[in-house]
Parts: structure tokens; sequence; C-alpha cells
């Protein structure tokens, strides 16, 4: 086996050896590692390299694996190769979701990679990783969010036999944990942000969606600390559990929103994630500022002015704290304008990622999708809304500048409806088909209406206010995101009912049978029957009225049936006509 060369070795020569083993030097790189790692560390200027797996492997994190033994049910995992499915990395663009939780595999914080630990099958297993982190000196407030999602089956065992998610962070000075950077997640059906998967019935599987947690390193400046994410199944060897993991490339500042970059109006001061009650407070604490972990400044105040939050953690997941911040400021510009309200119709979705949403906003902006204004939860699917409600978007830029705006999402629906036709009207009467009585909602909200003489709506009905045509018109309703409805009306106008009576008896009073309506309509026609359906006249137009002949012949008093089209748009109007002597 060859000597250790770690004496002597840079900074980036360590990391590169601080990772999950793999080839023929397995023995020597574990040794490497645990000698490095407790003797040897060096602090290290810069984020550390590959925190958030970014480079789509596992470099300089350390893989680790092993079992539960079935006596003492001990879990013990030691420093391994990543082994297939019990150290996985996704990719970003993978859609596979959870399949108990629903969640997606990628944590949807805008990273390229996840990992997953461990998975569904129950074999007694113990899988996680671990990485070294040097914090870089004179950074005294230092602080690394992660990211997390959790499957647990819940057997009703012991606590101590549950399968179990833990994330701990040693401080390799003293070789103690952190005990407000450190927690465990025992399956049990009263876990805070757990939910049952109803993916399963009578499993008793419970989930915990993505979240964000926040490790705040205060005065570790050149130290060296140790984050260990482990998850194992249940002691007795039936049960599951596995979790999902991210960790953000961002080494910040436990508050973060406190720099205001040239051209904002506003800033939103953002706690670490995590805890379950915040309370903002003046410099001097003489004034609640706030609760929740962000704080909206509107308008912005002075440089220097200066903020404090009081943190108070979950039972048994970390200590109360008191964090500190000052407002600073920058010459880069950064101005952010979020849509008030985007909608389309459904089944489409809705892109909260599409550059429509963020028109206006400074260029080189990141984006991250939440669906609470606390930031706690991330909108697995922004690219793909599909639920009406208010999302909240945080933006930031490369200078450490950032806002929170919300933005309502309305998945439109297509309006329902009922037409009622107008009542009928006579020549030269015209018909409104504009009129509110004429449609009944179910379901749509506020649409606009237009009115189209085709199905197609492509020619429009040019006065709908005064239709004088009898016909089939359409009336649209179209929200405001598009979803539209088109449905038939129809327009009934005839002519006046003509004289029920005439005495063609050369008198001078009622001669002939006269329509003047009928002037208006050249093309009509009008047909007068016999009782037996011999037509006795005919007319193309109605330039000349009957005079009660028929071929020159006067017709004997009797009841005649007439025929009135007056266009192919109008309803033909039919009676009788008794003929009088």
């Amino acid at each position: 086996m060859p000597v250790l060369p770690i004496i002597g070795l840079q900074c980036s020569q360590l990391m590169e050896r601080n990772h999950c083993l793999n080839g023929d030097d397995k023995a020597y790189r574990v040794l490497t590692i645990l000698f490095f790692s407790f003797l040897f560390l060096r602090p290290c200027a810069q984020c550390p390299v590959n925190l958030g797996f970014e480079s789509g492997n596992f470099s300089n994190w350390t893989c680790l694996a092993g079992a539960i033994d079935s006596v003492t049910q001990l879990r013990t995992a030691f420093p391994v190769p990543p082994i297939p499915n019990r150290h996985t990395i996704y990719q970003k663009g993978d859609q596979t979701k959870d399949p108990y939780g629903g969640f997606p595999v990628v944590c949807p914080n805008g990273s390229n990679y996840s990992i997953r630990l461990g998975n569904d099958s129950a074999f007694s297993q113990v899988d996680g990783v671990s990485y070294y982190v040097t914090i870089p000196a004179g950074k005294d407030v230092y602080s690394i969010i992660y990211n997390y999602a959790v499957v647990l089956q819940n057997p009703n065992h012991r606590e101590n036999e549950q399968p179990k998610f833990t994330a701990k962070v040693l401080d390799l000075a003293t070789n103690q944990y952190l005990e407000c950077s450190s927690f465990d997640f025992a399956a049990s059906s009263n876990l805070p942000g757990f939910k049952l998967s109803p993916r399963i019935k009578n499993a008793s599987i419970y989930y915990k969606p993505w979240a964000p947690v926040t490790i705040k390193l205060l005065g570790y400046a050149g130290k060296t600390v140790k984050i260990e994410f482990v998850v194992s199944d249940c002691t007795l060897g039936a049960h599951f559990g596995y979790a999902y993991l991210d960790i953000n490339e961002d080494c910040s500042t436990p508050i973060s929103g406190n720099k205001v970059c040239l051209g904002a109006g506003s800033t939103t001061l953002i706690a670490p994630f995590g805890f379950r009650e915040y309370h903002w407070f003046n410099a001097d604490f003489t004034r609640e500022l706030g609760t929740g972990n962000t704080l909206k400044l509107d308008p912005i105040p002075a440089v220097n002015t200066a903020f404090a939050v009081q943190v108070l953690p979950f039972p048994g997941s970390g200590c109360i704290d008191t964090l500190y911040t000052s407002i600073e400021r920058s010459p880069t510009p950064f101005h952010i304008s979020i849509a008030d309200s985007v909608g389309v119709c459904t089944p489409a979705t809705v892109d909260l990622t599409s550059p429509a949403v963020s028109s206006g906003s400074t260029g080189g902006l990141s984006f991250n999708y939440f669906t609470d204004s606390t930031l706690n939860e991330y909108l697995a699917q922004p690219e793909a809304v599909d639920s009406s409600g208010r999302y909240f978007i945080r933006t930031a830029n490369a200078e450490g500048c950032i806002d929170l705006r919300p933005v309502n999402v309305i998945i439109d629906t297509v309006p329902s409806m009922e037409i009622h036709d107008p009542p009928g009207a006579y020549y030269p009467a015209v018909v409104d088909i504009t009129q509110p009585s004429l449609v009944s909602l179910a379901a749509g909200g506020h649409p606009v209406f237009s009115f189209w003489k085709d199905a197609a709506a492509t020619i429009p009905v040019p006065d709908p206010k005064a239709i004088n045509v009898a016909g089939i018109y359409y009336i649209r309703a179209t929200t405001k995101y598009g979803c539209n409805a088109t449905m038939p009306v129809t327009v009934a106008i005839q002519i006046p009912p003509p004289p029920n009576a005439f005495s063609p008896n050369s008198d001078g009073i009622n001669d002939t049978w006269n329509i003047p309506a009928l002037g208006a309509f050249p093309q009509c026609t009008v047909d007068i029957y016999e009782r037996s359906g011999r037509l006795v006249f005919h007319s193309l137009g109605y330039s000349k009225s009957w005079d009660g002949r028929f071929n020159g012949r006067a017709l004997p008093v009797a009841t005649y049936y007439y025929v009135i089209k007056v266009s192919e748009k109008l309803v033909p109007l039919t009676g009788s006509i008794t003929l009088i002597r």
C-alpha cells in the first residue's frame, strides 16, 4: 500500500481526495479520507466544491452504506463506492416523480442535480453521504442551505426501531455534533410537515416534499465541520425509508435580502429556513416588525439600518437563536417586474418560468418558485402550473440583491351558458341579440360577448342590436384568459299578419287582399290555395294584390289558404283568408 502523501497538499488537492470511493485504490482512499479528515484538514477560502452535486457526481462527498444488526439493532455505515439504487443522482429535466409523495425527484430550487439516498426495498439498509466543509477565514457568520425530501414507512415500532432520516453537523475540533444544526426524523404519523401517502392504501407511508433548511455556523471561520445525512430502514428489516437531498451552492449570510441594488424599490429580508417561529425586531428590540421568515421592506430603509430576528426551532430540531443584519447598498442595477396575474384556459397550464412573466426585469436574474410566502414549499413544476392560486417568485442577482413577488395563477374554465331565443318581431321592427336576458351563465366568470353570423366566429354581425333579417346567429362568450364557448340564437322576424278577409264585390271597400309590407321584399313569393290544394294564385313579389280571381274567373265565397315566403332568412307566413261577396 502506498504511503499517504497528505502533508503539504494544497486545499484543492485535499478536496479532490475527499470523494466517493472507486477503483482499485479503495483501501488507500479509505485511509486517506480518514487521515486527512481528522488530522490535516486546512481551511479553503472558497465555497465548497461540488457541495450541491453540480458536477453531476459524488466528487468531494463520502458515500456511506451499511446494514442494521439484527441482534443489537445498531445502525452502522462505512465509506463505500456509490452503490446503484442506494446513492442515486438525478439530473435537471428528469420528470420522474416520487411514487409515494408525487413530488419531483429533482429539487425544484433550480439546481442541475439532486440525489436520493436509499430506496423502497426493506433490506435493513443504512445509506448516507458526508462532506467536510472548511469555513473560509473571516466568515464568522456562515450559512449553508440544503433541501431535503423524505419518505418513511411507519410500521409503528418503538421509536428507535422505526425507519429514520438523520441530518447532523459534526464539529471536528470537539468531535461534538452541533445541537442546533442536527435533527432526525423517525417514522411517525405526527411528524411536522409529513403527509400520509394516498398512493398505496393501508401501507402507512409518510412523506415530506422538498423543503429547505439552513445550517447557521456562527464563529466557525477557519474551522472544519462534517455534514452528514443518513437514512435507514427499520431495525427489524421489514420497512423502508429513503431521502432526497440537494445543497445550495451559495454560501451566504444567514439573512439574505439585506443588500439593495440600484433601482430597487423594495426588498425582502429572508431568515434561515426550517424554524417554527420568527420574530423580527428593530435594532434595539423596542418594536416587533413582523413574523414569518420573510420581512418585506417597502420603502427601503437607510443604509446601515439594523434588524434582528429571533428564530424558534421545532421541538428537538434546533435551538432558539437571534440573528442580525443591516442594510447595504450596491450600484448594480436591479429592477423587478413580475406580472400580477397569469392565466390560461384549461386544460392548458401556466409556465411561470416564461420570460413574459418577468418581462421588463433586469437581465441576468435567477428565479425560484414557491407556493407560500415563507418560501418553505417549493413549487414542484413552475413550468407547468395546473392549479389556480397565489404563488411567489424569489428573484436574485449575482450581487446578492433579492426580492420576493407574488403572482396570481388563474386556470380558467370554458363558460357554461344557456341561450334564450328573443321574442319574434314583425318587420320593420329589429331584434337586439345583445340583451343580457338572452344568456344564462352557469360558469365562466364575467366573459366578454361577441356576435357572429357563423359558428366558427369568422363573420361578425354588423349591428347585433338591430338585426332586421331572420335567421340563426351566434353568441360567443370569451373569458379574460381566452376560454370561449359559442352558442346559436334564433332570430324570428316576420311581416305583420295580412288581413283575414276581403270582399271583391267592386264596392270600392276591401276589393283586394292587400299586404303593404311585402313591398320591401321584391323577391317574396305569395301562394294561395283552395281547400282541395289547388293553387289559385302565385306571385313573385307582390306588386299587384289578389282580387279574388283565378284565370280571370271570380272565385266563389270560401276559405282559402296562403303561404308567404318573404326570404330564405325569414320564417314563412301561413294562414287562412275568407273571401266574401
